[in-house]
């Protein structure tokens, strides 16, 4: 039986969800579990068993915003009731940059938030776990293509990785058949539409 493990790109699913379902609220359980039957059906129908899911994600700050800090707090807490699911944190950074004025020229300092750690766990996860010979399958659900390296490697060491995303929209927002950048990088891929999340979504 096929080991299948599952790397989730929170903030990247979160706005795919609200930009193609309107929502962004779904029981990660059945996600995590109609991934794998999608991937069976890519590979000919060789059952697959999910070992792990991992999911990755930015904690809020409660100074910058309380009521949702709050409410990521549950949602993180209702993930790590889900069994064999783990939830990894980044943090957040804040950075200063200059900038002037279009009109008058005048420079001002405007401040600004990244994200820092997350892309960088998600890929070692999935590298070191494929060294360590944790799964046959490695299921990817994000569109950034900096990934793209690291899934690479992880098929050099004989492992089959599978990219879950959205479709990508043409200029009047209509899906279409073309391929991310990740997805091409991959063995194959899952598209996500509302259709197929709707069971899954509340």
């Amino acid at each position: 039986m096929d080991r299948v493990m599952i790397f989730i790109d929170g903030s990247n699913l979160y706005h795919g969800l609200e930009e193609y379902t309107g929502r962004h609220r779904m029981h990660y359980d059945c996600f995590c579990k109609l991934l794998c039957r999608k991937a069976e059906h890519l590979q000919g129908g060789e059952d697959k068993r999910l070992v792990h899911a991992h999911y990755y994600n930015v904690p809020l700050r409660q100074h910058d915003d309380p009521k949702q800090y709050a409410a990521q707090r549950r949602f993180f807490a209702n993930l790590e009731t889900i069994p064999h699911f783990t939830v990894h944190r980044g943090r957040l950074v804040d950075r200063d940059r200059e900038n002037s004025c279009p009109e008058c020229g005048c420079k001002y300092v405007q401040s600004y938030r990244i994200e820092k750690g997350v892309d960088v766990q998600l890929a070692s996860h999935l590298l070191v776990h494929a060294f360590d010979n944790q799964y046959d399958t490695a299921i990817l659900v994000s569109r950034d293509g900096d990934f793209a390296p690291v899934v690479q490697e992880v098929r050099r060491l004989g492992k089959t990785v599978v990219n879950a995303d959205f479709s990508l929209l043409d200029d009047r927002g209509t899906p279409t058949n073309k391929r991310t950048f990740l997805s091409q990088s991959c063995d194959g891929a899952i598209i996500l539409t509302p259709e197929l999340l709707a069971p899954c979504l509340f």
